[in-house]
């Protein structure tokens, strides 16, 4: 499994924005030390479920990000984290964590006694668990996720899923021999989504008794499964309020309460997404337009300048690189 290493470093006159690999879009960036500001994030994605695990190291920072296509697990190993959503604030240290479904949120990463943050984080492709895990759990906990849910080792049915996380980042990120051998890392990936499903189910029951979801967040959750599994079609947002039995205008409401944007954006956010994991594994000879076109990208003009906006680079060094990987593998 290979470990993609990204470095940030704060440069005079120059502190925000700066994109990361890890997340679906970064909104706004902030070094705490504008003048000695130095941030790296390691990623890594799993073979069989796409499961990206990372670790971030940093001087400190506080980043405002979107992200759609993951639940993500935050795991600080060294400061402190503090994050805030749009109802909650949240913050964690060793030994807890920070559960977060598709949101919009923003992390503050603060370094403690002279040491720098750091963090590993787990990235649960949000397809993958809707495939594997109880669907109704899935559901009645998704507004709790949006807003955010502390975990702590104090919680002993937490302590499973908290431990192989830090396990599993460390051995990736350190580049244990074990995970050499194909078999053994699918066996741990199907333990970790089994670990993650265990918890949603437990999560599941003490909110039982919890106000249900608003109508926007259930409109949302509708109709970002329906342009999930739709990508490749020239989707409008009409065509999406219908299928899913609401208005246009609701539809449009609902997303700028839940997601503090339009369908449309989220919908090319999904999409850039899709094209942006293409073109890390196929295998075939097709082009990043081929591919692009594939993943029901319309304004190619506009393509690569959204991408590189998101990911950092250009698409065609995604491809290059990706390909060199695989040749490797060969």
């Amino acid at each position: 499994m290979d470990v993609h290493v990204e470095e940030y470093q704060s440069l005079p006159g120059l502190n925000d924005a700066r994109r990361s690999n890890l997340f679906s879009r970064t909104n706004g960036f902030l070094f705490s030390d504008p003048g000695n500001g130095h941030l790296t994030t390691s990623t890594a994605t799993t073979d069989k479920f796409g499961i990206r695990i990372g670790r971030v190291r940093s001087t400190g920072h506080e980043i405002d990000l979107t992200e759609l296509n993951h639940s993500t697990m935050l795991l600080p190993v060294q400061g402190l984290l503090e994050a805030r959503s749009r109802r909650a604030e949240h913050s964690c240290r060793q030994g807890e964590a920070l559960l977060f479904g598709p949101n919009r949120r923003t992390t503050r990463a603060v370094s403690e006694g002279g040491e720098h943050f750091e963090a590993n984080v787990v990235l649960f492709p949000t397809d993958v668990l809707m495939a594997n895990l109880d669907r109704q759990a899935l559901e009645r906990t998704g507004d709790l996720l949006e807003s955010g849910v502390a975990v702590h080792d104090a919680d002993a049915a937490s302590v499973p899923l908290l431990k192989f996380c830090d396990f599993l980042s460390a051995a990736i990120m350190n580049g244990s021999a074990a995970l050499g051998n194909r078999r053994h890392v699918q066996t741990m990936e199907a333990l970790l989504i089994e670990l993650y499903g265990e918890f949603i189910s437990r999560l599941a029951e003490k909110t039982a008794g919890r106000k249900a979801p608003s109508a926007g967040a259930r409109y949302v959750v509708k109709a970002e499964e329906y342009m999930r599994a739709n990508l490749d079609e020239p989707l409008t947002v009409a065509e999406i309020a219908a299928a899913i039995g609401v208005s246009q205008r609701s539809l449009q409401l609902a997303f700028r309460e839940v997601r503090s944007a339009t369908p449309r954006e989220i919908l090319a956010l999904m999409r850039l997404h899709l094209v942006h994991e293409k073109l890390k594994s196929d295998k075939s000879g097709a082009g990043v337009t081929d591919i692009a076109l594939e993943c029901g990208v319309a304004n190619i003009g506009r393509f690569a300048s959204c991408y590189r906006e998101v990911y950092g680079e250009k698409p065609s060094t995604t491809r290059r690189r990706a390909r060199a990987g695989l040749a490797r593998t060969r």
